[in-house]
């Protein structure tokens, strides 16, 4: 096999979060007397950190940046208490993970997700895997779509960009993968679907999560 590692976004490719999510921005949102949003809708505002997700989420009016500040810390406080709320892996992903296990395959995760909470969530979700890094959204690194994470753990793993697929739910994904000269494999149950990852480029879709062995050759 040519392909030594794997990449994984986090939310909408190994696990399906967004009823806590949603749960939690439903309830800040609330409490200021704000919209609320379909469970559908709170997917599309996803990929980008929660910051992005509040800005997104608020009504146009209220997006100045102390006002989005404040929102963004009570988001934190509310998710840190209801992160598990609904959350479980996607069929199929724990079996992927044997199989690049099994073969000698590191894999580690890329998320915009906060550090603490993705490392929580690999722990909880797949306790029997190894996950090379779970590298998070930090004080210290760019998000996504800069590649420096995912630069990064190819760095460390001692591999080139063609030696790696990224497999990624979203338009994010795509472009992160992209930057890091890694060839991205989207993930068609996530949070976007196979018709908006076309739209946004994405020149492999998979179904299932085990469609991805065939492109370890």
């Amino acid at each position: 096999m040519s392909i030594k590692a794997v990449i994984f976004d986090l939310d909408g490719t190994l696990v399906n979060s967004i009823h806590g999510i949603a749960y939690s921005l439903n309830m800040m949102l609330a409490e200021n007397g704000f919209p609320v949003h379909s469970v559908e809708k709170c997917k599309s505002f996803v990929g980008n950190g929660f910051i992005e997700l509040v800005r997104r989420a608020v009504p146009e009016d209220h997006r100045g940046q102390e006002e989005v500040g404040r929102c963004l810390a009570r988001l934190r406080a509310v998710y840190d208490l209801h992160w598990d709320y609904g959350m479980y892996a996607y069929e199929g992903i724990e079996d992927l993970l044997e199989y690049l296990q099994a073969h000698g395959i590191r894999f580690a995760i890329d998320t915009n997700k906060d550090e603490g909470v993705s490392r929580k969530i690999a722990q909880r979700f797949f306790p029997r895997f190894t996950f090379f890094r779970v590298a998070g959204n930090t004080p210290l690194m760019p998000k996504k779509p800069d590649p420096a994470r995912a630069l990064g753990i190819l760095a460390d793993l001692g591999i080139s960009p063609d030696q790696c697929l990224y497999l990624g739910d979203s338009e994010v994904d795509i472009i992160t993968a992209r930057n890091a000269g890694i060839t991205h494999i989207g993930a068609a149950w996530g949070f976007r679907g196979a018709e908006l990852l076309g739209k946004a480029g994405a020149e492999i879709i998979i179904q299932k999560p085990m469609e991805l062995i065939r492109y370890l050759d």
